[in-house]
């Protein structure tokens, strides 16, 4: 049984390996999470956080009040109104805690404690879950052997594991993008602008996902790219109506999301994935070892490297024209997604369910070297003991490693399609 278990030969093979690995890592990452909490109970754990589910708590309070925007009861939201949208239901179901919440008789860490909001997270949870991984099923195409291999990979997948222990609304914007990555190709016009609405969806609930639009360049597809951006810009602005306050609050939720992404220490928090973060915990080892003051030169690097991915997000799909890869692009944006903000935590790698799909749909049609180094880039990612600590600097430098090599192949696929056409002109 172990012997065929290191057999790589075929994709079904790979998927069995990379499931009982992540079956083992999960249970292990459990386990040795409430062994080390018994131990000593002030180890940052996500699944034994003071603020466990404290993000869907706090998402929950907001659809309770007139405006989740002006420091009523000292709340402050950064997400558009939509969000709210989706959320009320399940605020529903716990109301009572959630009064007592905004009106401060009770703290976000007594949250988990209140039957109610647990059922009403659960319920969440579930819906979000399950949808997804029929997504998946309907993305890989899989049956059989390799289906339950994959879902249940997908299941275990690591920052699924910070995801759920903070209660983050992501894996609804998650939900969303994968629909959109599913629908975008579909040779029905109908389904194509239903891809097109839940990529608006996805921008509207978390705003960064609006860097997905570039994916439409790859095939020119520049009037599903206007749509989509109308679609977004009427989802975040016209639920505005329904606040207190109605458009005035976009000033409000401007200086609140400015306030989050400039607060102290964000930068050298290891939660912190952005390239933002990762450079300047480069230059903050740098300072240590030549102990000069060099801020200045962290905000020239972060500021060049932020916004070159971003121009080479845009650029690169005009300049690849109907090219047959597709991994290496949905990387190149989700990465830019992610690297590109100032503030993105490990549950924002939760969108790579969507490349992770394709590798092994695709996977025979990879070169061995392909294989192996995505192969290794994603399982790093995916790997679960580092989302328990909420440690992900190993995992900031694997995203940049991951999409210079997907610009690297992109661009090389432009070299040989040139050299194809350029024999075919001889």
């Amino acid at each position: 049984m172990f012997k065929n278990l290191f057999k790589f030969n075929t994709r079904e093979n790979v998927l069995k390996f990379v499931c009982v690995c992540s079956v083992f890592l999960f249970v292990l990452t459990i386990i040795a999470s409430i062994v080390i909490h018994a131990i000593d109970e002030n180890t940052v754990l996500i699944l034994f956080d003071k603020k466990l589910f404290s993000d869907f708590a706090e998402d929950l309070s907001y659809c309770i009040v007139d405006n989740p925007y002006k420091n009523e009861y000292n709340i402050h939201s950064i997400y558009p109104p939509f969000a709210y949208l989706i959320f009320y239901p399940f605020a529903l179901i716990c109301s009572g805690s959630l009064e007592q919440l905004v009106k401060g008789e009770i703290s976000l860490m007594d949250m988990k404690n209140s039957p109610s909001f647990v059922c009403s997270y659960i319920l969440y949870y579930l819906i979000n879950i399950v949808i997804i991984l029929l997504i998946v099923k309907k993305m890989s195409g899989f049956k059989g052997k390799e289906l339950i291999y994959l879902l249940v990979t997908v299941f275990c997948f690591g920052p699924l594991i910070y995801c759920f222990g903070r209660g983050n609304v992501l894996i609804t914007a998650l939900l969303f993008a994968l629909l959109f990555f599913y629908m975008y190709d579909s040779e029905k016009r109908w389904v194509r602008e239903l891809a097109n609405l839940c990529l608006a969806c996805s921008v509207a609930i978390k705003i960064y996902p609006i860097i997905l639009l570039f994916f439409f360049f790859k095939e020119r597809r520049f009037l599903d790219f206007v749509k989509t951006l109308v679609y977004s810009l009427i989802l975040l602005f016209i639920p505005f109506l329904l606040t207190k306050g109605g458009f005035n609050n976009i000033k409000e939720i401007w200086n609140n999301f400015t306030h989050f992404n400039g607060g102290e220490g964000r930068n050298l928090d290891f939660s912190n994935i952005s390239l933002d973060s990762t450079i300047s915990k480069f230059v903050y080892l740098l300072e240590i070892i030549t102990k000069s003051d060099l801020k200045a030169l962290q905000g020239i690097l972060s500021k060049l490297g932020r916004f070159s991915l971003l121009i080479v997000a845009i650029v690169l799909p005009l300049l690849r024209k109907n090219s047959k890869l597709v991994m290496q692009f949905m990387i190149l944006s989700i990465c830019t997604y992610e690297l590109f903000q100032g503030v993105a935590y490990g549950y924002t790698m939760l969108i790579l369910v969507a490349p992770i799909v394709i590798y092994f749909k695709n996977f025979d049609s990879f070169s061995k070297e392909d294989k192996l180094f995505y192969g290794i880039c994603l399982a790093i990612i995916a790997m679960q003991p580092f989302y328990a600590f909420k440690n992900y600097i190993v995992q900031a430098i694997t995203l940049i490693v991951l999409v210079v090599k997907a610009i690297k192949d992109i661009v090389k696929d432009k070299n040989i399609v040139k050299e194809e056409n350029l024999n075919l002109e001889n």
